[in-house]
């Protein structure tokens, strides 16, 4: 049976972090000089946001193959025409489950990302994005078909409630980690997201979800 593939489409990922070890590849995307998109090898997370994602994941798939793309630069800036670009790559490269741990406000490029959800989620990947309650109509939460997951603080670790097709409530707390006390970890509807797609990928039941023909937050910036 082949090996598990996980997108993460965040702020890239240090693939030598003792929680993330394993099969990592990755790449960046950015924009250039021009205004265009280019793309190279960099995919070193800068604010530890994408790393403590992949840690998650890790912890619940410790031989899942996983592929980072890094769409935001050092000032933890991006656009929604990298992140539609990041889906499509973690596309090409058949994940079967992309994380997006974000949150993109509405307006230029709204239609280029919902594109690229439709046309990732044709290629056979199951999208997972974070969803704010105070933040109705951000993509790519609101996107048909992409799994919304909001952070529920009120449930237990482990426990995931379904609010309606493709709606999930996960707890958004830091993880336990030896040495470093919980305010001082991430937390939020990012992890909770992780922890909505962890929960996807390991159910029989929906890890197809509505895709009978599948193959076996941070700072956004809206412009280009």
């Amino acid at each position: 049976m082949a090996a598990l593939r996980i997108g993460i489409v965040d702020s890239g990922l240090n693939p030598w972090h003792s929680h993330v070890r394993g099969s990592v590849a990755g790449c960046r995307l950015y924009l250039d000089g021009d205004g265009r998109i280019a793309e190279d090898g960099a995919f070193r997370d800068l604010t530890g946001h994408g790393t403590a994602i992949a840690g998650i994941i890790r912890e619940a798939f410790p031989d899942a193959e996983i592929f980072a793309v890094r769409v935001f630069d050092a000032e933890d800036v991006t656009y929604p025409s990298l992140v539609a670009r990041g889906i499509l790559r973690a596309a090409a490269e058949r994940c079967d489950y992309v994380n997006l741990s974000m949150s993109v406000p509405p307006g230029p490029g709204s239609d280029v990302l919902s594109a690229a959800c439709a046309d990732a989620r044709e290629a056979g990947c199951v999208l997972v994005a974070s969803a704010q309650p105070d933040r109705p109509g951000w993509l790519p939460a609101s996107v048909p078909g992409v799994c919304a997951v909001t952070a529920d603080d009120a449930l237990a670790f482990g426990e995931i409630r379904a609010d309606g097709l493709l709606r999930l409530r996960a707890p958004g707390r830091p993880r336990d980690l030896a040495g470093l006390p919980r305010h001082a970890n991430l937390w939020g509807h990012s992890f909770a997201c992780a922890r909505g797609l962890v929960h996807l990928a390991s159910s029989a039941t929906t890890i197809r979800l509505d895709q009978p023909h599948r193959r076996p937050a941070c700072h956004v910036k809206p412009g280009p």
